[in-house]
């Protein structure tokens, strides 16, 4: 089988084309995801379209994020594409977060970011480390809440569990939330128990 490109340790090894694409189902509630991950140059570019429902209404968001090569965030940008209402943000990868060209020091420390809508928001501390089983991190993240785009800096943290036949398991915790997510050779959520589930 050919893969676009591989994990070792904590590099990826890409060659001058990547394009991978990824299919989600909301198993948590009705919505789906289309997710696409590119390289350009000395960039990966992730780009997600998810439709989902809340009590309220039915939504329609776009994101896009750009990393670096070791899978550092430097750019993020979300559009509410029924309201046109977007969200642009951009970081030095080094803790230091800006909005319009204004410092957010709120969210200072952050090197990653949670989009709520999407299990893709895992593989970002994920791949940033070479994982020993029993290995346990904890991560500043800012968060960003869907639909609301309201930002928030919270702490996660992730314990490497061990390979099974699906793939890699990873503990995971945010607050009072735990749960077993399991993610491919690539770091891309398989698995999400009771919210995603992988069909591409």
């Amino acid at each position: 089988m050919f893969y676009p490109f591989e994990i070792i340790g904590t590099k990826v090894l890409r060659g001058d084309y990547l394009k991978k694409k990824v299919f989600w189902e909301h198993i948590g509630g009705a919505g789906c995801e289309y997710l696409s991950i590119n390289k350009n140059n000395s960039s990966l570019i992730s780009e997600g379209l998810v439709l989902f429902t809340t009590n309220e209404d039915v939504h329609n968001f776009s994101y896009k994020v750009v990393m670096d090569s070791s899978w550092i965030t430097k750019s993020v940008e979300i559009s509410d594409r029924e309201t046109n209402h977007t969200l642009n943000l951009q970081s030095d990868g080094k803790g230091n977060w800006y909005a319009n060209k204004s410092q957010l020091p709120d969210m200072f420390g952050a090197i990653d970011v949670d989009i709520s809508i999407t299990p893709f928001s895992n593989s970002l501390p994920i791949n940033r480390f070479k994982w020993r089983e029993g290995e346990e991190r904890n991560f500043q993240m800012l968060y960003i809440d869907i639909p609301s785009l309201e930002l928030k800096k919270l702490e996660q943290r992730y314990k490497f569990i061990g390979n099974s036949t699906q793939g890699r398991k990873f503990q995971y915790n945010c607050r009072d939330y735990e749960t077993i997510i399991t993610v491919d050779k690539f770091g891309i959520v398989v698995d999400y128990p009771d919210l995603f589930i992988r069909r591409f």
